[in-house]
This record gives C-alpha cells, structure tokens and sequence, in this order.
C-alpha cells in the first residue's frame, strides 16, 4: 500500500522534473494551471513521468471525472492533491 505522501512526493519530483521548478515549490494544495502555469502539451510529460515513479498509466479523462465526481461538479483546474487523490485510489483498488 502506497501512503498518500509516496505518493506526492513522487508527483512532486515528476512535476519538477516537467516544469523545472525549485523543490518546495509544489505543495498539496497548489493548482496546476493557477499556481503551477501547466500548459496542456506538460500534462503529457508529467503523466509519463508519473508513470515511470509510480507504475500508474494515467488517463487525464479518468482522472478529470474521479475529480468531477468526488467535487460534484465542473472544474477547470485540480490540485496536485486531487491527483494523489486519484493515484491512492488507484493503486490502492
């Protein structure tokens, strides 16, 4: 069973790695688009990076309606959190 901190700390090194941010700079909370500036094209880079920590293929569709489902309704952004939230689903199913 993979914790929810693995986990973001394997989200976060992936999204550094994409996105050349400083470590520290991604928190649970921060939104991708909002706080992060994630363009669409970097979503790909970061999914196979995730791949490669965490053995999750990630399907950003799936994972936009685990988000809109658990929220309960649209949303335009997601927290790093809400995408450890769906790889704890996942990997721990």
């Amino acid at each position: 069973m993979t914790t929810e901190e693995e986990l973001f700390l394997q989200v976060a090194d992936a999204v550094r790695a994409v996105l050349n941010t400083e470590e520290g700079e991604i928190k649970m909370e921060s939104m991708f688009r909002a706080d992060l500036n994630t363009e669409s094209i970097d979503f790909l880079d970061i999914s196979f990076e995730i791949e490669k920590r965490t053995g999750v293929e990630l399907d950003f569709p799936a994972v936009l309606k685990f988000i809109m489902e658990k929220k309960g309704s649209e949303i335009t952004d997601f927290s790093v959190a809400d995408l450890v939230g769906y790889l704890s689903h996942v990997k721990n199913s």
